[in-house]
């Protein structure tokens, strides 16, 4: 029993300035080890061109997950020397501590070329009211890192879920994964295996570690022929929250993919009270399956289409674009001057608007451009180009920050 460092951890500093380490251990005193590591790589300085101390641009919190802890380095400035020595500065930690039998190594990402393949594939996006200081609303803020248990496990945290759209995305994945479905979590580009018990605290242990801008993705299939993925994302300390869920059948499966955009629109209405937007489209494949946020893609078929921004920041009142089916919340209907043609009331000030027949929505169907552009007039009002969602954006922010005039 001892604590290693893997010998190939050298060759990975010397080509790069930033990494993530993995602690591996199932010693219950890693975790009070882990804690100071984070003080001790931050006072690590060196004199800058300027003659000033400089540090590391970065250390992370110590990251939980099954069996292990992840700590994501950006060194900076700091010169190679100094780099270096950071293995055996970590170990020396751990040995201080206690810990007598851990492994330290640099965290390999996992390629998901695999996954990225997949198209197309029905994916929901959602966005949970968004949280202080953009409101008044109280909001969760991180607590304590919580320890793994022995045997791998990460202890369920006492706090409230970090994010509230964790719990929407953990009832579709559940759903919609198999038994004997191979399951993982995918943190800071590493695949980390969970089982259907530890994925929910696996996943808010990470996301109340990380709150600044913190994303994970849970993903459940063979990876090769089927496709089940829930990402959920926030910035901003929580203030900001999102997700994205992705179903993809196997190849050549229209009907699957029509199922799963209406299972998908079942369970944004189920949870239409806890979310300020939500919607249902088809993407032509998977490159985005790791990302929270809503991005326009370039059609298929070449189509020119009038730019569209991303609107986080605003989503209580603006939309991204057209879909077949959206949640809308009293900030678009107040900016549509009531409820669209078509859009049905739903509890808690919301409506649902659906647009055309999922089928019609599926690439290279002769109805898609009708019923996109359909969605698009029936929701004018809350769509806007980049200079429009840049002013604001920047106001919204401003008065976040006390600097409205």
């Amino acid at each position: 029993m001892a604590v290693v460092v893997v010998l190939d951890i050298d060759d990975v500093v010397r080509e790069q300035q930033s990494l993530t380490i993995e602690v591996r251990s199932d010693d219950d005193r890693v975790a009070a080890a882990m804690a100071v590591l984070r003080p001790a790589l931050l006072a690590l300085r060196a004199p800058g061109a300027d003659g000033e101390p400089v540090g590391a641009a970065f250390v992370s919190s110590p990251i939980p997950v099954p069996g292990a802890y992840l700590l994501v380095i950006d060194f900076g400035p700091l010169p190679a020397e100094q780099i270096l020595a950071v293995p055996e500065l970590l170990a020396g930690h751990l040995r201080g501590a206690g810990v007598r039998d851990a492994v330290v190594s640099v965290a390999r990402h996992d390629p998901i070329d695999a996954i990225e393949e997949y198209g197309p594939s029905a994916r929901a996006y959602l966005r949970g009211p968004l949280g202080p200081p953009f409101t008044d609303t109280p909001g969760p803020r991180p607590g304590a890192i919580p320890s793994p248990r022995p045997g791998g496990g990460v202890a369920r945290p006492s706090a409230p879920a970090p994010l509230p759209l964790l719990d929407v995305a953990l009832d579709w994945w559940h759903a919609e994964r198999r038994p004997g479905d191979e399951t993982s979590v995918i943190v800071l580009g590493v695949r980390v295996p969970v089982t259907a018990e530890t994925a929910r605290p696996v996943a808010a242990a990470v996301l109340s570690t990380l709150p600044t801008a913190t994303t994970l993705t849970l993903l459940a299939g063979d990876l090769t022929d089927r496709l089940v993925a829930a990402t959920v994302g926030s910035e901003f300390h929580n203030a900001v929250p999102a997700a994205s869920l992705t179903a993809a059948p196997p190849h050549g499966d229209p009907a699957g993919l029509v199922e799963r955009m209406r299972r998908l629109r079942d369970l944004l209405r189920r949870h239409a009270g806890a979310l300020v937007w939500a919607g249902v489209d088809i993407e032509p494949d998977n490159r985005r399956v790791l990302l929270p946020q809503w991005s326009q893609r370039t059609p298929a078929d070449g189509t020119r289409v009038t730019r569209r921004p991303g609107v986080e920041l605003l989503a209580d009142e603006l939309v991204p674009d057209a879909m077949w089916y959206q949640v809308l919340s009293a900030g678009h209907l107040d900016r549509l001057g009531g409820l669209p043609s078509g859009a049905v009331p739903l509890p808690g000030g919301r409506a649902e608007l659906t647009v055309g027949e999922p089928e019609q929505w599926l690439p290279g169907h002769p109805d898609a451009h009708a019923v996109r552009d359909r969605a698009r007039d029936l929701l004018t009002g809350c769509l806007v180009d980049e200079k429009q969602a840049f002013a604001l954006s920047t106001a919204r922010m401003r008065r976040a920050l006390g600097q409205d005039d």
